[in-house]
């Protein structure tokens, strides 16, 4: 895994190897057009500090996207058993490259969104996404 990067968090399915699930949904590696990214006439991605929404930690992930296993460890907890809490990077979670064509571009103390660094076509973004895929491990501790 990156230490390079920020390190932050994100609820997501898991395929078989126990890496996440790349999908255009809220519990996979991706981004929902239209809800998470928007995109210009032309199908790039619009540059407004949107993108993949993560955390600096899994306790601090919206109570719906942490899983209800956890609910001991975090009361209220009460995201779908399926999703899992992964982690990608080391570094300071601070505006910084993230990854080919990534970057992460906090908006609070406790959330951030994975953007691209430049107007790109949406398959490219979503690419660049799915680029990390075997970065990410799962961190339930």
């Amino acid at each position: 895994m990156p230490t390079d990067r920020p390190k932050v968090y994100r609820a997501m399915k898991k395929d078989a190897d126990d890496k996440p699930t790349v999908a255009q949904t809220a519990t996979g590696l991706g981004v929902r057009s239209g809800t998470d990214i928007i995109t210009d006439a032309a199908g790039n991605v619009v540059l407004d500090a949107n993108g993949m929404s993560v955390a600096p930690g899994w306790r601090n992930l919206e109570l719906h996207r942490i899983p209800k296993r956890l609910g001991s460890i975090i009361p209220g907890a009460r995201g779908s058993d399926n999703t899992h809490c992964f982690t990608t990077g080391g570094g300071a979670f601070q505006r910084d490259p993230f990854a080919r064509g990534l970057e992460l571009i906090p908006d609070a103390a406790h959330h951030a969104a994975v953007a691209p660094i430049a107007a790109v076509p949406l398959a490219e973004y979503e690419a660049d996404l799915a680029a990390t895929r075997l970065d990410w491990v799962i961190d339930e501790a």
